[in-house]
């Protein structure tokens, strides 16, 4: 990971490239070629020893809090062994990197917070991208969309938090993996073109369709020609306007729905018909960097209406508060507590 590893003029490219520096360094494997590579990248210029500065400032303000939302994790002694590095001073994490017992000192580092493992694989509140994130073929930050193509015959509209992997090589893969998230396929080939996610299987040849899996149960929605949904031996077939939901216990039934609010995303908009605020806090979380932390039960089963762009998603925290009377505090790293 080179300095200039993501285009700069990105929003957040910088905060980025310091999270997943956090992952390599905290992944148990960490060698001198890290260090190495990783003292250039902080010292590129001030705005990137900011950014890791602001990772570190973040957790540290997040530890008490982090100690509440755990669930089964012990206490932890220090959440970021390399907190203490400043970004002119390289001498002791280089030489501890460099030392025959290197591995034992990183070993050590992350023993010392029993969860330390488990952040790599999922990060406390989803604060930074998790190992499965960064080995995805494609994969979507917090409030980023972006559209890849697999083939000539197929389109893909990614939207916010979403990892994708090809399935065959070539110029023209058979299928993809979505491992999680959302996105829109428009496969407009001759041969099927399949979808696995959350243990079903979708197939199409000429059709635009709708995925959601954030969460247990996978949501998919046939926007145009017709799509085959399996799971577990049973099987749905799909028109336009139609939708299917399914987790491991099976095919829920095909019900009909307004297509407009299904890809509403692809206009930058999010619409709640009175939906519990618990669960308009859940997508705005997929949208907005940070994380935005309900604490008060009864409010989060507030009914919400609501309109929300998505290029002002703060906007809606300050509707919330102002209309629903929610306590609202802010701490780094775009952290919200309501109340």
């Amino acid at each position: 990971m080179s300095a200039m590893s993501s285009s700069e003029s990105e929003p957040g490219a910088l905060e980025r490239q310091a999270q997943a520096w956090w992952v390599r360094l905290h992944s148990g494997g960490a060698t001198r070629a890290d260090a190495d590579a990783f003292r250039q990248w902080a010292t590129h210029s001030a705005a990137h020893a900011q950014a890791w500065r602001d990772l570190m400032r973040t957790w540290s303000a997040l530890d008490p809090l982090l100690a509440k939302e755990a669930v089964g994790q012990a206490p932890r002694a220090r959440a970021f062994p390399w907190s203490g590095v400043s970004c002119t001073s390289w001498s002791g994490l280089s030489a501890a990197l460099h030392s025959p017992g290197r591995r034992a000192f990183l070993g050590g580092a992350v023993a010392a917070s029993v969860a330390a493992g488990a952040m790599v694989v999922d990060p406390p509140l989803g604060l930074w991208p998790s190992v499965g994130d960064l080995m995805a073929d494609y994969r979507t930050a917090t409030g980023e969309q972006r559209q890849v193509a697999l083939g000539q015959d197929v389109r893909v509209n990614m939207n916010t938090q979403t990892r994708v992997n090809r399935i065959g090589g070539g110029e023209r893969p058979r299928g993809m993996a979505l491992l999680a998230g959302e996105a829109e396929v428009a496969a407009s080939g001759t041969s099927d073109f399949f979808v696995e996610t959350g243990g079903g299987r979708l197939l199409a040849r000429a059709a635009r369709f709708n995925i959601r899996h954030t969460g247990p149960q996978v949501c998919v929605t046939c926007l145009d020609g017709r799509v085959t949904v399996s799971v577990n031996g049973e099987q749905r077939s799909l028109e336009a306007g139609r939708q299917v939901s399914y987790d491991t216990a099976g095919l829920r039934e095909v019900v009909r729905v307004d297509l407009a609010s299904v890809d509403r995303w692809r206009t930058g908009l999010l619409s709640f018909d009175r939906m519990p605020l618990s669960e308009v806090v859940e997508e705005i979380n997929r949208y907005r960097p940070g994380k935005v932390l309900l604490r008060n039960e009864e409010l989060g089963r507030t009914l919400v209406t609501m309109q929300l762009n998505l290029r002002s998603v703060d906007n809606a925290l300050l509707m919330i508060r102002e209309l629903y009377g929610a306590r609202m505090r802010s701490f780094p790293g775009g952290i919200v507590m309501l109340g």
